[in-house]
Parts: structure tokens; sequence; C-alpha cells
């Protein structure tokens, strides 16, 4: 009996160990460029090369595997993905580029499952438009106990999740908004962001009126 209990905490060990390494070697990082009517968003994901392998039976198909990657587009816009290796990860990037009516409208029709499942794109009126994003880790991620949080902070060690935007003007951000108000940052570590579930916002304005510099410039 008492063998039994120990394998049983030692198959328990393993499978977290698995577990968290796979969750903890990743970063993700999204992106959003704004200019005359287009919007051009960029998701990219890293990941250990050797543990992707334990993730997928195709290494060439690593990028495909993952729903926020399996992302189907039509008509207008142009959907493009890269798999590459830098140092010791494998890389995924993915780009979608159109006009910002269709790249609204298609995110909206995408099944939860995917793109939508990470990323909320909604024209409030004519020229403001608001972006939400939530990470939200599985409940098999959560660490219970303070030596399995400890495990998981050592291994993830400089992975972020990061999300950027530039835009004609950035009106309302939880992130690091620049002086001219065209880009804002955000990131938070992925130590972090598995623990909980974490939000980006930001609104802003598509376009501006003619007049805006000169109210720049006297402000």
């Amino acid at each position: 009996m008492q063998l039994t209990r120990i394998s049983l905490k030692a198959a328990r060990g393993l499978a977290l160990t698995m577990m968290f390494t796979l969750a903890a070697c990743i970063d993700l990082k999204q992106s959003i460029e704004i200019s005359d009517g287009l919007v051009s968003y960029e998701m990219e994901m890293r990941m250990n090369s050797a543990l992707a392998q334990l993730d997928v039976e195709n290494i060439a198909e690593f990028c495909d595997s993952h729903d926020e990657m399996r992302v189907e587009v039509s008509g207008e816009l142009k959907r493009t993905i890269k798999q590459s290796y830098e140092d010791e990860d494998i890389v995924c990037r993915m780009k979608i580029v159109g006009s910002i009516q269709e790249f609204r409208k298609q995110v909206t029709e995408m099944p939860k499952r995917d793109l939508t499942r990470i990323l909320d794109f909604q024209m409030v009126d004519e020229t403001t438009l608001r972006i939400e994003s939530t990470f939200e880790p599985n409940d098999d991620m959560t660490a219970p106990t303070a030596e399995e949080k400890a495990m998981i902070a050592a291994m993830m060690q400089g992975r972020v999740l990061t999300w950027s935007v530039k835009a004609p003007r950035i009106t309302e951000s939880n992130g690091e908004i620049s002086a001219d108000s065209t880009q804002v940052d955000w990131s938070v570590p992925m130590a972090m962001a598995i623990q909980s579930p974490h939000t980006f916002s930001a609104t802003v304005k598509v376009a501006l009126p003619w007049y805006q510099p000169i109210l720049d410039y006297f402000n």
C-alpha cells in the first residue's frame, strides 16, 4: 500500500513536471498596427524546441497544432504563418493583414476556440476601436503547492506575455502609453500569467481629424 502511494505520488510529480515544463517554456507576443484604415495583426509564440517535440508527433506541424494559429480568413484578409528556429526555441509567427472593418467582421465570426478566445476587437464608433485580450490559464496550469510554484518560477525565467499597439492615437490603456500617444506596450511575466487571468486593454482612434496636429501643437 505504501509502495502504491509512493508510485502515485511520483507519477503525479512527473506529470506535473512535464506539464509545467511544456507550459513554462512559452513566450506569447501579440501586436496590432493601424494605419490608413488597415490593420496588421501579429502573433508570435516561442517554445523550447526540444520540449515542443513532446507536444506534437510531427514537429513540422507544431505551429498548426495550436488553435490560435489555425485561423481561416477569406476575401481581402491575408494570413501568413511561418515556423523557424532561433537559438533553442521554435518560433511561430502568424500575421493577418486587411481593412479594419473586415478584420473586425471576420474575427467576430470566428469560433470561440480560435483567435477570438484571446482577442476581442470591436469598433465603438466610426473612429474609435476597443481592443481587449485575456490570457486565461487552464486549471491544470495552476500550481497548488509552494514547491510547485517555485519550480514554475524557475523554469519561466525570462518568459513573458506581451502586447503592443500602434495607432494614430491611443486614448486609454492599462499598458504604458508613449509620450506621443501613438503606441502602447504591456507585458507580464509568464510565471504570473499562468497563475490567474490577465487582460490587456486599449482604446484607440483609427483616424484623426485634419486639425488634430494643430490642437496637439498648442497642447
